[in-house]
């Protein structure tokens, strides 16, 4: 998946989308254009990749927030979250773990998010979940 960014502004949902950045790690492509098409029309600005190219999009662009699936090829999303917590520049970006599975699957691996959007998820909670992790951040 290419590396893309996508900006629009416009619409009233949320206010808070403004200058916030979110990196959406999934291979489903049809989620990734939704996600990236909701949010971009919210306001954010929107980066996609999966694996090693989410990593280098985490680190160069430091996002405000990122969206991750959980089963994926490559690299899972119990992994990628590892390697994003293990590196002190993408540490302490939030994550916000997406799978439409149960994530104990992964109760033995490290899953290090600091919340869950189980899918399919509703556009109202997607909003609401990125604009929670995105409020108060400059």
């Amino acid at each position: 998946m290419e590396d893309r960014n996508t900006s629009a502004s416009g619409s009233s949902e949320p206010a808070e989308a403004e200058n916030h950045t979110i990196l959406v790690v999934d291979d489903d492509v049809a989620i990734v254009e939704f996600i990236e098409l909701a949010l971009a029309s919210a306001g954010y600005t929107v980066y996609t990749g999966l694996g090693h190219e989410a990593l280098r999009i985490a680190h160069d662009m430091h996002p405000h927030l990122i969206l991750l699936d959980i089963m994926m090829p490559e690299m899972d999303g119990a992994e990628l979250s590892m390697r994003l917590r293990a590196d002190p520049g993408t540490a302490n970006i939030p994550i916000i773990a997406m799978s439409a599975q149960d994530c104990q699957e992964f109760a033995g691996r490290k899953l290090l998010v600091n919340d869950r959007l189980p899918k399919p998820f509703r556009l109202r909670e997607l909003y609401g979940a990125v604009a929670h992790w995105c409020e108060g951040i400059s």
